[in-house]
């Protein structure tokens, strides 16, 4: 990133995607708006994320950098729910650095007065989840807005996190329209184990369905005991 590079993150869950792109996101800001510099003005940063409760996550995380390292680097969040205090007019006239939104979103504010003047000064534009958005719908709204965005300024860079997808350089390619980005995989390989949980009598099975509630106090112990769990329901379908 800080070589003005496009690209793909893959790493497994929970191994900090987030924060590695955050923090190069920052330091390509600061560097070229140093802290004597008054105006601030422009988007700086596109966050797309197809789940609107991820973009709260997201909003929460990056709004805790700037808090803690006293930052005057400001993050909005846009999505079909946002509330009327933020609305999409406030957000155009005195944009925010960073904007969280959904791909529905971004296309609302390109066919938005003005559009062309809200992101002229983009530099990032960075795709979550694209292994769930790949090959969709979605997914096909975001290339086109990507195509679009960069019609608007060439140099703005485009990053793509991933979890898991199957053919990663073909994702990279697809995402950010250009074979000389980079790929960075993390080789480590998350240890899972997998437990079944089974009612006490396997043999009486409720027809109509509620399994899960009868296992409540078989699977609500385990919760409690670890931070993440995955818990995998068997059902001995016979006949």
């Amino acid at each position: 990133m800080a070589r003005g590079e496009s690209g793909l993150l893959n790493a497994p869950t929970g191994y900090g995607k987030t924060y590695a792109i955050w923090f190069g996101i920052l330091q390509n800001y600061y560097k070229k708006t140093p802290d004597n510099t008054k105006e601030k003005k422009g988007l700086h940063t596109l966050w797309i994320t197809p789940l609107r409760a991820l973009s709260k996550e997201i909003l929460l995380a990056t709004e805790r950098v700037s808090k803690d390292l006293e930052l005057d680097y400001k993050i909005a969040l846009r999505t079909g729910d946002t509330s009327a205090g933020d609305p999409t007019e406030t957000q155009r006239k005195n944009p925010p650095q960073a904007l969280i939104t959904t791909p529905e979103s971004v296309h609302l504010l390109m066919a938005s007065k003005g559009y062309k003047e809200f992101f002229k000064s983009l530099e990032f534009v960075i795709v979550e989840e694209w292994h769930e958005l790949l090959s969709s719908k979605r997914g096909v709204m975001i290339e086109l807005a990507v195509a679009h965005l960069k019609t608007i300024n060439p140099l703005s860079k485009v990053w793509g996190i991933s979890a898991t997808i199957g053919n990663l350089l073909q994702a990279k390619d697809i995402l950010t329209r250009d074979s000389q980005s980079v790929l960075i995989q993390s080789k480590q390989q998350k240890k899972i184990e997998l437990h079944t949980i089974y009612p006490d009598e396997v043999e009486k099975y409720p027809w109509s369905g509620h399994l899960g509630i009868r296992l409540l106090p078989k699977v609500l112990p385990l919760l409690h005991q670890y931070t993440t769990h995955f818990i995998i329901y068997k059902y001995p379908f016979t006949g």
